[in-house]
């Protein structure tokens, strides 16, 4: 899932692409100084804190949290950048909004998946079963995957402003769109802070999640997608394209 501009080519064709790399952690989408304190770090295996962050996801009912999303594209020195409020209620929904650069609303209710763009008064949808298995941050976020049986599990400590923090690198085990995933887990709530996927050709993803609320009620209109009766609707397989 990813907020592209306008003026970027193709940008419907990306971000309907990146919304695969979001975005059981696009979730998941759950932040820079010295590397986390290696005592936290040994306490566990890698293997252990995998699995405890998979029971944490698991185990809770809802979840609120702002974002940041950032898109860092070889050649181009700025990165693209999104924000926006994430909100989960399991065991099938999934909401982001995206309040800049522009707004977009993408959910995940049920069985179906949506991704409106208003200004543009259009609609790309798909099964949400597609896409919550080939999203790797959805597929982390709403834990419908295990982590061990998908990647390769180690510690991968690197630069940040959390002390007590777990950090890991999950390698695919098959062929992905990322070479390679490092997570950072608040070592207090159990959840994702940041999560940066890293792609073959040199680009990377980012998403750092705070003000994380936990089991606090959501209701139900909020996984409502209301659009005109006029609206474009698109259907994903005939956009779909790497970026």
């Amino acid at each position: 899932m990813l907020s592209i501009q306008k003026t970027s080519p193709n940008w419907k064709a990306m971000v309907a692409s990146t919304v695969r790399s979001l975005p059981g952690l696009l979730i998941l989408i759950w932040l820079i100084g010295p590397p986390v304190n290696s005592l936290l770090a040994s306490d566990l295996t890698a293997q252990e804190i995998a699995q405890e962050l998979e029971k944490r996801l698991n185990s809770i009912n809802t979840l609120k949290a702002d974002f940041k999303q950032f898109y860092y594209s070889t050649g181009v020195q700025e990165p693209l950048l999104g924000r926006g409020q994430l909100f989960i209620r399991r065991p099938d929904r999934m909401r982001w909004e995206y309040s800049s650069p522009e707004k977009q609303i993408f959910v995940v209710k049920n069985d179906k998946f949506w991704l409106y763009f208003p200004e543009d008064n259009q609609l790309i949808r798909n099964a949400a079963e597609s896409e919550v298995q080939e999203s790797e941050i959805l597929g982390l976020l709403s834990g419908s995957f295990s982590i061990l049986e998908r990647y390769q599990v180690e510690f991968n400590p690197f630069p940040s402003q959390r002390k007590k923090a777990y950090q890991l690198k999950l390698t695919p085990r098959e062929e992905s769109q990322f070479s390679y995933i490092l997570l950072e887990i608040d070592s207090h709530n159990w959840m994702i802070a940041k999560a940066i996927f890293f792609e073959p050709i040199g680009s990377k993803l980012e998403y750092h999640f705070e003000r994380v609320r936990i089991d606090q009620k959501i209701p139900e209109e909020i996984f409502d997608l209301r659009i005109p009766p006029d609206c474009e609707i698109i259907e994903a397989g005939s956009i779909r394209q790497h970026p």
